[in-house]
């Protein structure tokens, strides 16, 4: 199972082979939020666009107490690269030892593979006492978020009239409007995502946002989907595609991927009821949270301070806001990426060419119209 161990005290450190799947799976999904990019599955999706995946755990008395996947990506010919842990590392860091245990490891890999930086974003909620935490562990914070800061998580233990009626009343009205007006939803398969990827290539021009290459979500697509990690809703009205929605599940925790929508209809409500519609599949596999992927993450910090939201907000994120807690839910504000810089001028120059590019996503897109398969962000 072990390509290699390290012992530490009464810790021990492993770095996974390719037969410790399931194990490592089954340790990923004990965590209490939504953590497919932790997953074995999501590490194989990486590997085929360039990253190499290490996966390392520590071991207390025979049991996994705390892990990391770390996707390494090289950079000029391998003379750089940066490491990037998404949704982790796993562990609690308040246990000293392990923390101390575990990153020592990390460091050392990512030095191994002349690393300028380990970017983490673990899942752990924000608060001044975390910031302190990382800051007194050589990590500063990120100029870059890559995965949703804030976000929502809807509880889909109560059953499905419960669930429908702790929604606004107004999403409520829509659903039924959108069903009554003859909107149908229905499971797609792998032939519709070029339908998929037209109308995300729709709402990105009229949002704002970069999408990747129709061959990334395809490539997710075959890494995820054959493990029942994701399914693909489309909304159709009469003849025609008016929205769709990819959600995700893994353990007993579910996500919205991906979703976009055309212009046509749009006051029929199709992303209402294809929403509603994901809820209930994600609910029929088991899971007990949805997590919604995505709010503004003024509304986090409005609440940590006990600040009142804007009465009607606009603009950016907020009308994604207004749609998303019309289904209920909770708000997480997680405590962000945080960088620990080990070459602080290609750091320096890696940031620099982000912010006049935007984001990572917008770096990656680059290096996909070139024909580099620079996969440098997660495009969610």
């Amino acid at each position: 199972m072990w390509e290699r161990s390290v012992q530490n005290g009464l810790l021990l450190v492993n770095v996974l082979n390719a037969t410790a799947r399931e194990q490592w799976n089954s340790f990923v999904s004990r965590w209490p939020d939504f953590e497919l990019m932790q997953s074995y599955e999501w590490g194989e999706f990486k590997q085929s666009l360039g990253w190499k995946v290490v996966r390392l755990v520590v071991e207390r008395d025979g049991q996994w107490i705390a892990g990391a996947q770390m996707l390494i990506k090289p950079l000029l010919s391998g003379l750089i690269s940066i490491v990037y842990v998404p949704r982790g590392p796993l562990l609690d860091w308040k246990d000293k030892a392990v923390v101390q245990t575990l990153l020592s490891s990390m460091h050392s890999l990512a030095r191994q593979h002349r690393a300028i930086v380990l970017k983490i974003e673990p899942p752990i909620r924000y608060s001044p006492d975390m910031r302190q935490i990382f800051q007194s562990l050589g990590f500063r914070r990120s100029h870059f978020d890559n995965q949703p800061r804030c976000t929502m998580w809807i509880d889909l233990t109560f059953d499905l009239d419960t669930l429908f009626a702790r929604m606004h009343k107004t999403t409520r009205y829509n659903i039924r409007f959108s069903a009554r007006q003859g909107v149908t939803v229905y499971k797609a398969t792998v032939s519709d995502l070029d339908t998929f990827y037209h109308l995300l290539e729709l709402t990105a021009t009229r949002s704002g946002f970069p999408v990747r290459s129709r061959e990334y979500y395809r490539q997710e697509w075959d890494a995820l989907a054959p493990h029942g990690y994701l399914e693909l809703f489309l909304a159709r009205y009469q003849d025609e595609i008016l929205a769709v929605r990819i959600p995700a599940i893994f353990g007993n925790k579910a996500a919205t991927l991906h979703s976009a929508s055309s212009d046509a209809y749009r006051e029929l409500k199709p992303n209402e009821l294809l929403m509603w519609e994901s809820l209930r599949w994600a609910k029929s596999q088991g899971c007990t949270i949805y997590d919604v992927w995505g709010i503004p993450d003024q509304v986090g910090e409005h609440l940590y301070k006990g600040y009142p939201l804007p009465e009607e907000p606009r603009g950016g994120l907020w009308g994604v806001y207004n749609f998303k807690r019309g289904f209920g839910g909770d708000v997480v504000y997680y405590v962000g990426a945080y960088d620990s810089v080990y070459s602080p001028f290609w750091y320096w120059t890696l940031n620099t060419a982000m912010t006049k590019l935007g984001s990572l996503e917008k770096l990656a897109q680059l290096g996909d119209r070139l024909g580099l398969k620079a996969d440098l962000g997660i495009s969610i």
